[in-house]
């Protein structure tokens, strides 16, 4: 089955103060949605959409708009899911700059046809494969008033894939995380 890769970066930043905080440059140059981007195209998934409500900081970049603004990261994973169907999608976290194609790689051969999703000493929520069919679900979801991409993965009994370090999920959530990214 076709796996598309979906970064998801339509939040405010509001910790950040900059609604963009994905297409913020890294002390390498890069920013942490052109490192997911490659990421996702190493670790074989095409193809690849940031979800964000501007295109303008991503340019190069495929973006889809949330169809519900403001609604939290389910709805820029329902965005993403009925948007490349019918294939499944990879989606991360547009401020997980250290999420590299050996993770995801090891997710996606994880995946269990149907919904898996990263574990460390915790879920990840936002760094999980999904099935087309379950874009049904999300989106039920998001019509309950429910915004919790975890308790939905929970309900929806997400395998959990393992990673024994927390290291790659590392997000940029504020200015004194950006500034001691490396």
């Amino acid at each position: 089955m076709q796996i598309a890769g979906a970064i998801i970066a339509g939040g405010r930043g509001s910790r950040m103060g900059n609604p963009h905080k994905a297409a913020i440059r890294l002390h390498d140059g890069t920013s942490s949605a052109q490192r997911l981007a490659a990421a996702l195209h190493e670790a074989g998934c095409s193809p690849v959409v940031i979800v964000a409500n501007d295109a303008t900081p991503y340019a190069g970049l495929r973006v889809i708009p949330d169809l519900r603004p403001g609604l939290g990261p389910l709805a820029g994973i329902e965005a993403a899911m009925l948007a490349l169907a019918p294939a499944a999608v990879c989606l991360v976290a547009g401020d997980m700059p250290c999420l590299g194609s050996a993770d995801l790689r090891q997710l996606i051969s994880a995946w269990d046809g149907r919904l898996a999703v990263a574990w460390t000493d915790r879920m990840q929520p936002l760094c999980a494969v999904v099935a087309p069919d379950l874009a049904s679900e999300v989106s039920a979801a998001l019509d309950r008033g429910e915004g919790g991409v975890h308790r939905l993965w929970e309900r929806l009994n997400a395998a959990q894939v393992r990673f024994a370090s927390a290291a790659a999920f590392s997000d940029l959530d504020t200015p004194e995380d950006l500034a001691t990214w490396r």
